[in-house]
């Protein structure tokens, strides 16, 4: 079993950390990365006996670590790891695709990367189409390295099916959402069910109670 890494991301990154002083890894110096380092880059950067693949899912570089690391869901250090990985995908959005919510040219971005066409002229008509489109948040991140263009779903009820199946799950509540995420957030674990009505148009469908 290979040896444990010592660098705590999110001490290494902020300068804090949750754990405080019962963190098993090293709280070193904040680092100082250069312009081409990505939040992702410095997270996988810290496990230096794992052999990080940039040009791949980062979903799956994860989990692949993990089980490299011999880590299950209730260790310690997968904890930590989990927690200072989903920090690392919300600041990669954020650098991918900004965080301004009155950014025309960032809703532009976002417009084209999901499909949407033609690409509204004004905010809020790009704020409503992003809100009608169903996409994995993941998929939007890994898009950048892998070229793989991103599957838009029908519904949020397929959206789910997805992400449960692939693992490809993003972070509902993150202290670094920044207001154009908040647009593509789905309800994952209990999906609004939809339904076609006679014209062909979608309505609203009672959430299924669990």
């Amino acid at each position: 079993m290979p040896s444990s890494p010592r660098v705590c991301y999110s001490y290494s990154q902020t300068a804090t950390c949750r754990f405080g002083s019962k963190c098993r890894f090293a709280h070193g110096e904040v680092k100082i990365t250069n312009g081409t380092q990505t939040p992702l880059d410095d997270f996988f950067e810290t496990y230096p006996a794992f052999d990080y693949n940039s040009s791949a899912s980062a979903s799956s570089e994860f989990y692949r670590m993990c089980d490299q690391f011999c880590w299950n869901r209730e260790d310690e250090e997968r904890e930590q790891a989990h927690c200072d990985f989903k920090d690392a995908l919300v600041q990669q959005f954020n650098e991918i695709y900004g965080t301004d919510v009155n950014n025309l040219s960032s809703w532009h971005n976002l417009c084209q990367i999901v499909r949407i066409s033609p690409i509204p002229d004004t905010l809020e008509s790009c704020r409503e189409a992003v809100k009608a489109t169903h996409v994995n948040i993941v998929d939007l991140i890994d898009t950048k390295v892998t070229g793989k263009p991103v599957t838009i779903f029908v519904s949020e009820a397929k959206l789910s099916e997805y992400t449960k199946a692939t693992g490809k799950f993003f972070p509902r509540d993150n202290a670094y959402a920044g207001g154009l995420l908040r647009y593509l957030l789905r309800r994952i674990m209990n999906p609004r069910q939809e339904r076609v009505s006679r014209s062909g148009q979608k309505t609203q469908g009672r959430r299924r109670r669990h």
